[in-house]
């Protein structure tokens, strides 16, 4: 079986429960609390974004094949370029949403937890590094799209819908990059295939614990 095939036999069970979790159902049909909302864009925007930009920096300044380097530092880029085009959507939110904006500097419990997987993952290896990463590309692809196809004609939150899915070619960015994957784990090791599996499935795992953080809106306890 291919490394492509065996992750997408993974992630099919689980993009189904991201995409049924409560808060994106909430979000298709209108009905989700604004804090909720606030909650997962914010720490989007100013942690998980930023971090999977560096994240791909870090896997870039790993790779053994120019065409893998090209492909991340490409994202990384892009992912960066992201950044000033996410805070205005952030500061457009928070005037439109009747929650007060945080001022927060402080990541929240499972998102610091996130971040930090993303960052500790390419200290590992590059195969373990990519893999870890692509939950976040993938399943953005595979919720983007389910967006667009059930979101509730005249949702509350259809502005916010609209804008959320990723420009230009992002499938084919994708499709590179499980390319890359294929790639990297059909020339792997055993050990480093399990490695690489492993990461894909935690960083899957966080996909979910992301949209439960904000659902429930997840706390520091102390």
């Amino acid at each position: 079986m291919s490394t492509r095939a065996e992750l997408s036999a993974i992630a099919r069970p689980l993009v189904a429960k991201v995409k049924e979790h409560p808060f994106w159902t909430g979000l298709r049909a209108g009905t989700l609390p604004p804090s909720s909302l606030w909650y997962f864009a914010e720490q989007d925007a100013r942690y998980v974004v930023p971090t999977y930009a560096r994240a791909l920096a870090m896997c870039a300044a790993l790779a053994e094949r120019d065409e893998h380097g090209t492909l991340l530092c490409s994202a990384a880029s892009a992912t960066f370029g992201s950044l000033p085009k996410l805070a205005a959507g952030l500061s457009e939110l928070a005037a439109g949403l009747p929650v007060a904006g945080s001022d927060s500097t402080e990541a929240r419990p499972m998102i610091h937890a996130y971040t930090s997987f993303m960052l500790a993952a390419p200290t590992i290896s590059f195969a373990a590094g990519i893999a870890g990463l692509l939950p976040m590309s993938w399943f953005h692809l595979f919720v983007s799209d389910d967006l667009r196809e059930r979101c509730e004609p005249g949702s509350r939150y259809a502005s916010w819908v609209a804008q959320y899915p990723p420009g230009g070619d992002y499938e084919g960015y994708v499709n590179a990059y499980l390319a890359m994957v294929d790639e990297v784990g059909a020339q792997s090791s055993k050990t480093d295939r399990k490695r690489l599996v492993e990461h894909f499935l935690i960083g899957a795992r966080f996909e979910w614990a992301f949209a439960e953080a904000a659902w429930r809106h997840q706390e520091w306890a102390v």
